[in-house]
């Protein structure tokens, strides 16, 4: 394996002793690897990083070699280009990743809101497509309109360039915009958690990358592109989620993608940090059918 201890992470990073700096297609990586067996991938969502599966990791790595990384532009990865933060372009960087690494491809991918859509274009596109998919509020309808429009002037172009991420990396934390959005999900998170997220986003780097790699999905051409995708799916849907409603959620389920099987949890949209065992358990259940 081609890593080297990731000394720069906070001492307080969960599962920092997993944590591994890698080079690989003009990036430096941050991930975490653990464990043995089957590999499992997971893909965190917009604004979130590798940090938000630690709840669930001990679980997982009990039984898997795990890997779970910063996307480009997110987190302690460095050096995205914040032009090229759509989907494809971060399958082909996974594809490197992997390779990278010297890991055998993915016997599961698991990916959180807009990882999921990633997860999808990678199956399409990749070199390395698993045979099994996990979804947890898996992110393939536009938000409703009320959270578009408080989402809207973030990604605009003026937005999402490098002086006004950096104005609203230094004012996010102070006004409490992050702990409203943590709010706004429908997930009670602690306070350590919290702090988690808010350490991210008082980093200009990381509001760069989320806001471009959220202004890059373009969910209508890759849910053509997914139509019969043979990989199988499990897909959690949370009742009380407003960022990715279940019900018109369920309606794109049912054109695109009829062969996944679908759960409906009375959770928000940060179910798999809420609820890591359950969460796990998807997961497992699934690496232990044939």
């Amino acid at each position: 394996m081609t890593a080297i201890p990731a000394d720069d992470i906070p001492p307080d990073w969960p599962n920092r002793e997993c944590s591994r700096r890698v080079r690989a297609a003009r990036l430096d990586w941050h991930v975490q690897i653990d464990g043995e067996g089957p590999l499992v991938v997971l893909l965190h969502g917009t604004g979130a990083s590798a940090h938000s599966w630690a709840p669930m990791w001990r679980s997982l790595t009990s039984r898997a070699q795990v890997l779970a990384m910063d996307l480009p532009g997110h987190g302690f990865t460095r050096g995205a280009d914040y032009e090229r933060l759509d989907l494809a372009s971060i399958a082909e960087q996974l594809d490197v990743l992997i390779e990278v690494l010297g890991l055998a491809p993915p016997t599961l991918v698991a990916g959180h809101s807009a990882g999921f859509p990633l997860a999808l274009r990678w199956s399409l596109l990749g070199r390395h497509r698993p045979p099994a998919l996990v979804g947890y509020a898996p992110s393939l309808v536009p938000p409703p309109p009320a959270y578009a429009m408080f989402l809207g002037p973030l990604i605009n172009p003026l937005a999402t360039s490098g002086p006004m991420a950096s104005l609203l990396a230094a004012t996010i934390g102070p006004s409490g915009m992050v702990d409203r959005l943590l709010d706004s999900t429908a997930s009670i998170l602690d306070e350590t958690q919290r702090r988690r997220y808010r350490a991210l986003f008082a980093d200009s780097n990381h509001v760069r990358g989320a806001m471009n790699f959220m202004a890059a999905a373009d969910l209508p051409v890759l849910l053509e592109d997914a139509a019969g995708l043979a990989a199988k799916m499990h897909l959690v849907l949370g009742e009380l989620d407003a960022w990715v409603p279940p019900e018109p959620l369920t309606q794109v389920i049912r054109r695109y993608l009829p062969q996944a099987h679908v759960e409906r949890w009375t959770a928000g949209h940060l179910m798999h940090e809420i609820e890591p065992a359950r969460a796990a358990r998807v997961i497992l259940d699934l690496l232990d059918r044939p």
